[in-house]
C-alpha cells in the first residue's frame, strides 16, 4: 500500500481486487462447497445460493465499501462516525474477523 495523507491506500484497483478476493473467499468455498452441493443435488441448491449472493452478499459489500470510502476508516470509525453509541458494533465487526483468522491460521496449520 502507498502512503498518501497519513493514511495508507492501495496501490492500484488491482491490488485493492486481490486483498479484497482474497479475504472473501474462504476455505470452504473452495474445499466444502462443491463436494455438498454433488452430495446433495447439485444445481438444486445453486438457486437459493445464487438469489441470496445477488440478494443479501452483493449490497452488503457495496454497503461496505461505500462505508469504508466514505469515512475512510476501518469498522469502528465508521459506525461511530455514523452514530456515537454504534461504535461497539464496529469493535465487534473487527472482533469477528480476528476470531475468524485465528481460526484459519489454525486450519492451515493443521492441514499442513
Amino acid at each position: 500500500m502507498a502512503e498518501a495523507e497519513g493514511r495508507d491506500r492501495w496501490s492500484s484497483r488491482t491490488t485493492f481486487i486481490l486483498g479484497a478476493v482474497g479475504s472473501a473467499v474462504g476455505l470452504g468455498n473452495l474445499w466444502r462447497f462443491p463436494f455438498l452441493t454433488y452430495k446433495f443435488g447439485g444445481g438444486t441448491f445453486l438457486v437459493p445460493y445464487i438469489c441470496a449472493f445477488f440478494v443479501f452478499g452483493v449490497p452488503l459489500l457495496f454497503l461496505e465499501l461505500t462505508l469504508g470510502r466514505t469515512f475512510q476508516g476501518g469498522d469502528p470509525v465508521c459506525f461511530s462516525a455514523m452514530h456515537p453509541r454504534l461504535v461497539g458494533i464496529g469493535w465487534m465487526s473487527a472482533y469477528g474477523s480476528f476470531l475468524v483468522a485465528t481460526y484459519y491460521v489454525v486450519l492451515i496449520g493443521w492441514v499442513v
